[in-house]
């Protein structure tokens, strides 16, 4: 049952972002073997206090189920939310029948390259504009996700040093980043690039500290040459990207109010107006997307607002859609596992120090990317979070194997 665990573990990273659908894949295979853990039946007391995630994710999901059936949207919050209802018995799976961390590690190194080699071939073969994946995996969500397979194998680092084959976990771990790079890179996302300084800085606290100051220089100089030749050249499209989104900056600040120079802040400013007049209860999907279009009537923003389906936020669509009760739900799935996490980034062990760093950098992603994009609208996006998250806390509670 542990390689069956692991073969769990190991398409989480691996099929998140490769085929349509594929990554409720490891969601189905722990789920599968959840009747098995009938026979550890004496054992389950055992497994109480890790169990606190599980309910986090389940107020969670309650949360935002009351939410949204104040508006008659219980079954559209349901189709997003369900995959967190299965975090309890997918985590005792993973508690009982513990697989070695090496699987997590794979698979994140398979999905990092599998990111990369997809977005080349859109590129280059396909001529695309931008990378995306399958199914509902756009750019956007595409590229974040990629760029979160990418930390996560530099964080992998720190756990293969001291493993018995580093070299060739270090190179492996090495190409899944290069691979998840390149997948954010091709897909022109820049809320991701955005918040990658965030994630560097989680990367130096947990790891960095320690660096001599030439072994400093030069990773801060092999950065800065990365950053430059991905920026100069042409056929990457980020000079293409970042030369846009200033342009668009200008002139929206030069008066031209609309969504092809501003879209996400009058996005924002119509959330902000309706979360105003509606601060407790919300106003579900369909009544956000009613007084959306009052607003554009009136003149308050652009009314092509209104053909926006979220928010560009997460904070500020869980707000309009779930009221008061479903952002404060959301900030909490954000806070709990930084802080169950916490103590783990100055474990000595580096197992664990490698597992506790890999969440905080889902956490400080999630939110980052969240500021720009409404991650949490997408079923694919609440479920690569908290499954993710599930993965990480179950390695995290038992010793390696």
């Amino acid at each position: 049952m542990r390689s069956w665990s692991g073969l769990a573990v190991w398409s989480a990273g691996a099929l998140a972002l490769t085929f349509s659908g594929s990554y409720l894949v490891f969601i189905i295979l722990l789920c599968m073997a959840i009747p098995v853990c009938g026979w550890a039946g004496g054992r389950l007391w055992d497994n109480v206090l890790p169990m606190i995630l599980p309910v986090v994710a389940a107020l969670f999901a309650f949360a935002w189920l009351l939410g949204a059936s104040w508006h008659g949207e219980t079954l559209q919050a349901f189709n997003l939310v369900w995959p967190t209802m299965l975090m309890a018995p997918m985590l005792l799976v993973l508690l009982l029948f513990p697989p070695s961390t090496a699987w997590l590690w794979a698979g994140v190194l398979t999905g990092g390259v599998a990111s990369g080699v997809s977005s080349l071939w859109q590129r280059v073969v396909w001529d695309e504009v931008r990378s995306e994946g399958a199914g509902s995996l756009n750019a956007i969500l595409f590229g974040n996700f990629s760029l979160i397979l990418a930390v996560f194998c530099l964080a992998g680092l720190g756990w293969a040093w001291g493993h018995r084959r580093s070299s060739f976990w270090v190179v492996a771990l090495l190409a899944g980043a290069i691979g998840g790079l390149l997948g954010s890179i091709l897909s022109g996302t820049r809320g991701g690039w955005v918040t990658l300084p965030a994630l560097v800085v989680v990367l130096w606290w947990v790891y960095g500290r320690g660096f001599k100051v030439i072994q400093v220089l030069s990773v801060v100089a092999v950065g800065v040459l990365a950053v430059v030749i991905v920026i100069m050249v042409p056929q990457t499209g980020v000079q293409q990207r970042i030369a846009g989104g200033v342009e668009h900056a200008q002139r929206y600040l030069q008066g031209e109010r609309g969504v092809e120079h501003g879209g996400r802040v009058e996005i924002w400013r119509g959330a902000v107006m309706l979360i105003a007049e509606r601060p407790v209860y919300g106003w579900g999907s369909r009544g956000a997307r009613t007084e959306l279009e009052r607003l554009g009537t009136e003149g308050l923003i652009d009314p092509k607002v209104a053909e926006y389906a979220h928010a560009h936020n997460d904070i500020l669509d869980a707000w309009v859609r779930r009221g008061l009760l479903g952002v404060l739900a959301l900030l909490m799935l954000y806070v709990v596992p930084a802080a169950l996490f916490w103590s783990g980034l100055d474990d000595p062990c580096p197992r664990q120090k490698a597992l506790a760093t890999c969440a905080l950098l889902l956490v400080v992603g999630s939110f980052g990317f969240g500021l720009s994009y409404s991650f949490m609208f997408y079923p694919v996006g609440v479920t690569l979070y908290t499954g993710w998250l599930c993965v990480l806390w179950g390695l995290y509670c038992v010793a390696d194997t």
